[in-house]
């Protein structure tokens, strides 16, 4: 798929976009505070600039001995501070609960779009994992974005308001707010200093997050140690930490100074336009009011213009952080986009899958890992691919789970591209163990139940995976059986070995009753040969129940060639392609890379 690239400190998706895709997001967190927040802003915007205009009108009522005008000056300037005092309590009180719902909603969203991508694109595609990556570390900014839009339309309330009053007292005046155009104009690009920043420094960040994970994490501490590696990682780290720091402050030095500049700018048009309008009130052009008016509104428009400036970068900050929302939402759109929800999913397969000039090449990869593959997996059979490190197995295993698309070529299941298909559906058809598993800290029966969500609470369905998995014994000999929790960081944990963690995986992957495609990605690395040839006799009979209930395909990965020489179909891949194919015995007759590797690895066994 077509990867989007972006300059540095440029939003990879447009500001307004993404300012109407917030706006959608505080509807849907809580529809009543959205409104509330933007009429109570509006008003306290409305109020809070009409203040100097109430002291005007009290200083001329004054002047001209004018009782009626005077007593409501007085009250409207009351009103005015004690109505605004309150409606800023009730704004922020509302704008508070906004807030925590949003954040709630947001960060709900974000991790939703990164679970519902069919693909792993997002996770393996480099351009997409940094807007990835920038956001999480992110994640309060993004949170911020509907708080910032709500400050961001009060601020426009009272520019538009002060600048009528301005107008009030002579049209020369609009004047001023142009002297303060180029502190909101340039927070736009010091803004993006602060992006660029983070940008240029996500790389870095990554490798000292990555030294970090190795100085302290428990999976690379004995090696950490034997080796004496601290203070090589430690070093490494500094290091890297010392580049984040270098960027960050030539930026913000920059950044410092073009600020300066602009505020000195404001201040000249502030000192003359009080000068301008004590000459204009002096020669009787203008009343006392109107100078008492213009002190309060220039001095308003300084605030403004520092308020607007701060509000034009923190909207634009957070706007950035939310434009990377938007961005990995329209990734995971995409990875959608050939789905024909007409496309019936079929209960069981007749024909099988085939595979049709199938290639794959990794993002920001010169060429193919996969090349034009043609393979028929026929329904029912167990078929095992075997070939060299690199040579594609693992790539092929998640094009049939449907974790890639395909850079060229199609995947047919009974004839129907696997492309058209809801991958959700799909999913739920397909089953697989991994060797680069997860390691799920929940109980023993959920650790194992999550690989079939509707029986994930159900104990026999998790005993009978983990017999399946030949590892039916396995929770006899943990503290409280399926009950007992993983994971020696919680209350009452047990820390498994690695082939038992590995069991436990096999077991998620024999969960569902009825499959489609079994994948069996090198499941059993962490076993031994003998453990993994009766495994595989396990699911050789597993196989033919498939078979007979629904024609599943069974795909099994492995190194060791005395498990996979049952298979129905061997398969193997060199640099991508397929160079043999066959039975066990048709390959070792043929004399090709199989019987060549074969007798590899039987004669190390002599």
């Amino acid at each position: 798929m077509a990867e989007r690239t972006t300059d540095h400190g440029t939003p990879p998706v447009g500001r307004l976009r993404t300012a109407r895709v917030m706006l959608g997001l505080a509807w849907a967190a809580d529809p009543r505070r959205s409104v509330l927040a933007f009429v109570l802003f509006t008003v306290q915007a409305l109020v809070a600039a009409l203040f100097g205009w109430w002291l005007k009108l009290l200083l001329d009522g004054l002047t001209d001995h004018d009782d009626m005008r005077t007593v409501v000056a007085a009250l409207a300037v009351t009103g005015s501070i004690v109505g605004g005092a309150a409606l800023d309590y009730a704004g922020t009180r509302v704008r508070m609960a906004l807030n925590e719902r949003a954040h709630h909603l947001v960060e709900r969203r974000l991790a939703l779009t990164v679970a519902h991508t069919p693909t792993l694109e997002i996770h393996e595609t480099p351009a997409h994992l940094t807007q990835l990556e920038i956001l999480v570390d992110d994640s309060w900014e993004f949170g911020e974005a509907i708080p910032s839009l709500v400050d961001a339309a009060n601020a426009t309330v009272r520019v538009v308001t002060t600048a009528i009053l301005l107008v009030s007292v002579h049209p020369l005046l609009l004047v001023l707010p142009l002297f303060g155009l180029p502190m909101v104009l340039l927070s736009r690009h010091t803004s993006g200093l602060f992006d660029l920043g983070n940008e240029l420094a996500a790389e870095p960040a990554r490798r000292a997050n990555d030294l970090w994970e190795l100085a302290t994490a428990a999976g690379s501490a004995k090696e950490t140690r034997l080796f004496r590696l601290g203070d090589r990682i430690l070093t490494g780290f500094h290091a890297e930490h010392r580049k984040i720091q270098a960027i960050h402050r030539r930026l913000q030095v920059r950044g410092q100074l073009i600020g300066l500049g602009a505020q000195l700018a404001f201040l000249v048009g502030y000192f003359g336009s009080i000068v301008f309008v004590v000459g204009q009130a002096v020669r009787g052009h203008n009343s006392v009011g109107d100078v008492l008016l213009t002190a309060v509104l220039a001095g308003q428009v300084l605030g403004l213009v520092g308020n607007s400036a701060e509000i034009v970068q923190r909207t634009a900050r957070t706007l950035t952080a939310a434009s990377r929302f938007v961005y990995l939402e329209d990734v995971a759109r995409r990875a959608r986009r050939a789905v024909d929800e007409t496309v019936p999913l079929p209960s069981r397969l007749s024909s099988g899958i085939h595979l049709r000039g199938l290639s794959y090449r990794y993002p920001h990869r010169d060429a193919d890992v996969l090349h034009d593959i043609d393979l028929d997996l026929p329904a029912g059979a167990t078929v095992a691919v075997v070939g060299d490190n690199g040579a594609g197995k693992t790539t092929l295993v998640n094009l049939l789970a449907g974790l890639y698309v395909p850079t060229a070529g199609r995947i047919e299941v009974d004839g129907a591209d696997l492309a058209t298909l809801d991958p959700e559906r799909w999913r739920l058809r397909v089953s697989a163990a991994f060797q680069d598993h997860a390691r799920w800290e929940f109980s023993v029966r959920e650790t194992v139940g999550i690989g079939d969500l509707s029986a994930v609470d159900d104990e026999t369905a998790a005993a009978a995976a983990l017999e399946r998995a030949g590892a039916g014994d396995l929770p006899d000999t943990l503290p409280a059986g399926l009950d007992t929790q993983l994971g020696a960081q919680w209350p009452a944990g047990v820390e498994l070995s690695g082939g038992q963690w590995q069991k436990l995986a096999i077991g998620r992957g024999m969960m569902r009753p009825a499959p489609l495609l079994l994948l069996l990605d090198e499941p059993t690395a962490a076993l031994d040969a003998e453990t993994e040839h009766r495994l595989f006799e396990r699911w050789t009979v597993a196989a033919r129940e498939l078979r007979a209930a629904t024609g599943a395909v069974t795909v099994l990965v492995s190194h060791r060639f005395s498990t996979v020489r049952m298979a129905d179909l061997i398969v193997v891949l060199d640099r991508g392609r397929i160079v043999e194919s066959g039975t066990h015995a048709e390959l070792v007759s043929l004399g090709g890379l199989y019987a060549e590797l074969f007798e590899l690895q039987a004669a190390s066994y002599r």
